[in-house]
């Protein structure tokens, strides 16, 4: 399995706080099946300057430092580098200058957005990555209030192209039972095309369980579109191929989850 969502590098963020705590959680991701981990920390953003230390330099280092230390440790586990870039205006000329990083070799960008954010300002700067040339992976979009409230709000983002990331622990009920219910429906509903841990480390209680979440999906929709959700449409984004994934099915009911 590929995990496109982690804070696995060391004294970054707000993932693992040390070197060791990163190398068990990439021996727990490894043991639970996955086999490339993509390196997602928060860059520097207008919410977080004063105190962010992400700087592409320190991505890096971090990276070639966790990487020795599982070769060493004989941990099967590739890591791919990459950004979960905060979603605001400006975002396109930071990745063009290098500010900010795709997956790996990719043209794919991991885009999170401010949780109350309306649905029209998030589709201006999607829309804006997308006209630069960049496919858009949304960051845990279970998470929005606008989409807790209409998750049909995410088909006109699905049908342009971007791909919606519905994060692992939210399918398994660690964010509650409410959360739970919305995420099965997402997958049901074919409005999200990528499962990920988003795992932080056991200080944050967000551990890799990407295993588990696959384990779940499958008991909902089957073992090929939870394949797909886990390894396919993964490797087709680290690699920049075509995506044509199952059309959404919309929720005919009105409601809101929360």
């Amino acid at each position: 399995m590929i995990d496109l969502h982690s804070h696995i590098l060391h004294d970054f963020d707000d993932g693992a706080r040390t070197l060791e705590a990163a190398i068990a959680m990439a021996r727990e991701a490894a043991a639970m099946g996955v086999t490339v981990m993509a390196a997602t920390p928060h860059g520097r953003n207008s919410t977080n300057a004063d105190h962010s230390r992400y700087t592409v330099a320190l991505l890096a280092e971090r990276l070639a430092e966790l990487r020795a230390a599982l070769a060493e440790e004989d941990i099967n586990l590739e890591l791919v580098p990459g950004t979960e870039i905060y979603g605001e205006p400006g975002v396109v000329e930071r990745l063009k200058a290098g500010e900010l990083l795709p997956y790996g070799e990719s043209r794919t960008v991991l885009v999170e957005f401010p949780l109350t954010s309306p649905a029209d300002v998030v589709e201006q700067i999607v829309f804006g990555l997308q006209v630069a040339g960049y496919r858009v992976v949304y960051a845990h979009p279970e998470r929005m209030r606008y989409v807790q409230h209409d998750p049909n709000s995410l088909v006109p983002l699905i049908e342009r192209g971007a791909l919606m990331q519905l994060t692992g622990d939210a399918l398994l009920g660690a964010q509650g039972p409410v959360m739970r219910h919305l995420a099965e429906t997402l997958v049901t509903h074919r409005l999200v095309q990528i499962i990920a841990s988003d795992a932080h480390g056991p200080h944050f209680g967000r551990l890799p369980n990407l295993g588990a979440a696959r384990a779940r999906a499958a008991e909902l929709v089957g073992d090929a579109e939870a394949d797909a959700m886990t390894r396919a449409v993964p490797t087709l984004i680290l690699n920049d191929g075509p995506i044509t994934p199952p059309p959404p099915i919309p929720i005919r009911q009105r409601f809101s989850f929360f």
